[in-house]
């Protein structure tokens, strides 16, 4: 309990009450004595009448006094502050403004109700409280995005309105949410109140920073009310999923790893772990986790045949369920069709210019099959090739090339094809090109000594070499390399591969909607010896896999809750509006806006006409995670897995003083409501005005100094 003045600066004003006492002094008569024996009888009646009306002149100097101060009071207003919540009756409208805060973290379990549920009960108390002048806002940390200043409601509104605010899955804006609670207290109001609802989680508000305040909150206090913090921050989380291959091809196995962290302060037995494909549980584990520590599992599945994978990986239920879950979703890909070229066809296997390129295509696990289908060809079956089945082309060692092959090669490419040209005596000879080549091709030449082929560092976390791990190059340390074209790279492509000296032996780049690349050496062991390293395999079909792309699967879009979702022109096509269904089952209408670029100047009427403006969207409603599928008029949905952040795993709740340094030049105050209260508004600290009753009290002191006046 305690006293503030909403103008304090009116206090000095207290030196008024020297004035009545002043006046007192002045007024004082200055008496003559002179002794008669005649009049001692009546000296004495009048030394008890003086006394008395001395003893009425002090409480008439008291009582003036104590009415000036209380004018000074009233011009201060004075605020009590008690727990209780604000006060329903007063002589001066409240403006209070609810910042309700309904992150992940307020899903937080403790005595049969969330966090959030016990805020959305206190607030409700507090507003029901209030008198039919007063005025309520109500904001939360996590809603969409609205222009213009917060609604100001009455009290039948803002009951309702709390009621809608529903919990998330995503991380708060709770600095966006101050600074507009404070923003609307521009109405006229003589009280000013902001009350936020949170458990001022470190994943929420370690971030926030809010400067400027203080021109905004004159009068005005904001007030931290910490839900259920008894409850603690016992939690398992699950932090990450990681994924490979991904996306997984039809048919093929894959894996799916999970991190799991403990961060509650007592050991975590037989811990459950489920991972789902549609509705269906096809695998389970169970960890056991120390206090701090974090574990892993992981599972082996096969994806579908065809269609779109969806699945999740579940922990078992505790207190906070939204760290519980996490979503993943992809369409299959298929096998990647790939044709080698041979151009110099030997009996002999071994002899033959792509006999170990094939066989480290065709290379399969145990069991299973290989992710690609592979074709050979001689030089002189070109013309009866249709480029349009297959996913990638290699030429090794082609030295002829047929009437026109080129040019559809190069249309090939520009469609979404793959294309590998690979050095050789015979390729020296003839080569397709035209300027669509990823690089300029000069005459062979051989290298003494042989070099090695080296990763440049900025790529070695490049596609081609993704299953390599880190450090990709340590595996090309033994590799030979006798006798190369010289390369120069053209336009966009890059050296994925090169010399120690720097120069290019593996140059890629794009085309079209395809990629082509061109190899330094051959494919098989007459320039070099890397097709008998083992690196060879991964390296071979990561570079296919890199090029042959347009047979891969697609990965979902992946979005933490509460991040909005691009609808891009591609993907919506001709539509005016698309469906997005929600995890919940609902389907809400999202319009596309058409975003028409500037014209360029001089451009013929006719051909700006002639192309259609792009049309997008934008929503924003993804506070809940889960699969969202965007739902078109024509071809297949646009699938989008919406996780937790991981930032609401992080429950540590920032102290007092911390939430003051992030909040500088702002007048707060702390309290706290307990899980599962009947009444949790009585925890929660109100200004009572106490100017009516200040008011009386003038009223009275002046009833009283009259009548004493009137017997002096």
């Amino acid at each position: 309990m305690g006293f503030q003045f909403f103008h304090s600066v009116l206090l000095w004003g207290m030196g008024l009450v020297l004035l009545p006492i002043l006046i007192h002094l002045l007024r004082r008569r200055l008496v003559r004595r002179h002794k008669l024996p005649t009049f001692e009888f009546l000296l004495r009646t009048q030394r008890r009448l003086t006394t008395r009306s001395r003893l009425r002149n002090w409480i008439l100097l008291a009582l003036r006094v104590s009415a000036v101060s209380i004018v000074v009071l009233l011009s201060a207003r004075p605020l009590l502050q008690m727990a209780g919540g604000e006060s329903g009756s007063s002589w001066s409208p409240l403006h209070l403004v609810i910042v309700l805060d309904n992150s992940g973290s307020m899903a937080y379990r403790a005595a049969g109700e969330t966090r959030l549920e016990a805020a959305r009960k206190a607030a409700d108390r507090l507003v029901r409280d209030l008198s039919s002048s007063d005025r309520v806002t109500v904001l939360a940390t996590v809603e969409e995005r609205v222009e213009g200043p917060p609604a100001i409601q009455r009290r039948d509104q803002a009951l309702a309105r709390l009621a809608a605010i529903g919990q998330t899955d995503a991380a708060g804006d709770p600095a966006q949410a101050v600074r507009r609670a404070l923003e609307s207290l521009n109405v006229p109001a003589d009280r000013r109140t902001v009350m936020v609802f949170s458990d001022f989680a470190r994943g929420d508000w370690d971030q926030v920073r809010v400067q400027g305040l203080r021109r905004l909150t004159p009068h005005t206090q904001l007030q931290m009310v910490r839900v259920a913090p008894e409850a603690g921050t016992d939690d398992v989380v699950l932090a990450s999923l990681t994924l490979r291959p991904w996306p997984p091809r039809a048919g093929a196995p894959f894996s799916v790893a999970a991190r799991i962290v403990n961060r509650g302060n007592t050991r975590k037995d037989r811990v459950p772990v489920s991972l789902f494909v549609g509705e269906e549980r096809v695998a389970t584990a169970e960890l056991a986790l120390e206090p701090g520590a974090d574990g892993g599992t992981s599972f082996r599945i096969r994806a579908p045949e065809k269609g779109v994978l969806l699945g999740r990986v579940e922990l078992g239920p505790d207190a906070l369920e939204t760290t519980n879950r996490r979503y993943f979703a992809a369409s299959m890909g298929q096998q990647i069709r790939a044709l080698l070229v041979d151009g110099d066809p030997q009996r002999g296997l071994l002899d033959s210019d792509t006999f170990y390129l094939a066989s480290a295509l065709r290379a399969s696990p145990p069991g299973g099959d290989s992710p690609m289908l592979v074709d050979v060809v001689a030089f002189y079956e070109l013309a009866k090739v249709r480029w349009e089945d297959y996913d990638f082309v290699a030429a090794c060692n082609v030295g002829q090339w047929p009437a026109r092959a080129a040019e559809s090669l190069r249309r090939f490419v520009e469609n979404g094809g793959g294309f590998l040209l690979a050095g050789g005596d015979l390729a020296a000879r003839s080569l397709p090109g035209g300027g669509w080549l990823p690089a300029v091709i000069g005459g062979p030449r051989p290298l003494s000594p042989p070099g090695h082929p080296a990763v440049p560092l900025e790529l070695q976390d490049h596609p081609v070499f993704s299953t390599l791990g880190r450090n990709p190059g340590r595996f090309f340390s033994r590799v030979r390399v006798g006798k190369i074209f010289p390369l120069s790279p053209i336009g966009p492509a890059r050296s994925l591969l090169t010399l120690a000296d720097g120069t290019p032996l593996l140059v890629a780049g794009p085309r079209g909607s395809g990629r082509a690349a061109v190899w330094a050496s051959s494919c098989d062991r007459d320039w070099g010896d890397l097709p008998v390293h083992p690196v060879f395999v991964p390296f071979a079909r990561g570079l296919v896999d890199f090029l042959g792309g347009r047979a891969k699967g697609t990965a979902s879009m992946s979005l933490d809750a509460g991040q909005p979702l691009e609808v891009s022109p591609a993907a919506a096509g001709r539509d005016e509006a698309v469906r997005i269904r929600t995890p919940r089952g609902e389907e809400i209408t999202l319009r596309l806006e058409s975003s028409q670029p500037p014209s360029r100047p001089g451009a013929p009427a006719a051909q700006e006409r002639s192309a259609p403006p792009a049309r997008q969207g934008r929503f924003e409603r993804t506070g809940q995670a889960g699969l969202y599928q965007v739902l078109f008029t024509e071809g297949p949905p646009q699938i989008l897995a919406v996780n937790p952040p991981a930032s609401e795993g992080d429950l540590e709740p920032l102290s007092d003083s911390a939430l003051r340094e992030r909040l500088p030049g702002v007048q707060l105050a702390f309290s706290a409501i307990r899980a599962g209260e009947s009444n949790p508004a009585r925890s929660v600290e109100g200004r009572t005005d106490l100017g009516p009753l200040l008011f009386l009290f003038l009223a009275g002191l002046l009833v009283v100094e009259g009548m004493l006046a009137d017997h002096i």
